[in-house]
């Protein structure tokens, strides 16, 4: 009889649990903010400054000596236990970003990569997805921006590379 019950009422509680939900990119705001900074920060980096809190500051910070100082690597944590990552520190390198959000579903994911890609000055650089929709990059496997999608148990990853 106890069975019974710890099934009759967890498998309810279990059916409640919704995983979690992407903000939709606003395009234009992140276009805009792009022009502000004169496209020194990413894309990606930007949105979520737009759409979630920040839990830390940057941490693993890394400089670059080429040409001038800057600030080439970093991470930092966002509400909603999302991550983010930048690496752009080789001269020829490219860069390399990679997003961890909580557990979503594939359709907001997809939406969310092309959102992102819409509001990056990538020109007229066409993109497609692969036939599973876990990579999306250019059609001429030449220079742009690649992301990939891996879903885990918990989580989902973006990782991105632009470079040629």
């Amino acid at each position: 009889m106890r069975l019974l019950w710890m099934v009759l009422f967890m498998i309810p509680a279990a059916g409640l649990a919704q995983d979690f939900r992407l903000i939709p990119p606003d395009t234009k705001t992140i276009r805009e903010e792009l022009q502000r900074n004169n496209y020194s920060q990413d894309v990606i980096y930007i949105y979520l400054c737009q759409n979630y809190a920040t839990a830390s500051e940057k941490y693993d910070i890394q400089t670059s000596s080429f040409g001038e100082e800057r600030l080439c690597a970093f991470k930092q944590k966002f509400e909603s236990k999302i991550t983010y990552s930048l690496e752009q520190c080789t001269e020829n390198g490219g860069k390399n970003i990679n997003a961890v959000f909580p557990k979503t579903d594939k359709r907001s994911i997809v939406n969310w990569v092309e959102s992102i890609y819409k509001s990056a000055p990538m020109g007229n650089i066409k993109h497609e997805w692969n036939s599973d929709l876990t990579e999306f990059g250019p059609t001429d496997n030449g220079a742009g921006c690649y992301f990939t999608i891996l879903y885990h148990s918990k989580t989902v990853e973006i990782k991105v590379h632009c470079g040629c």
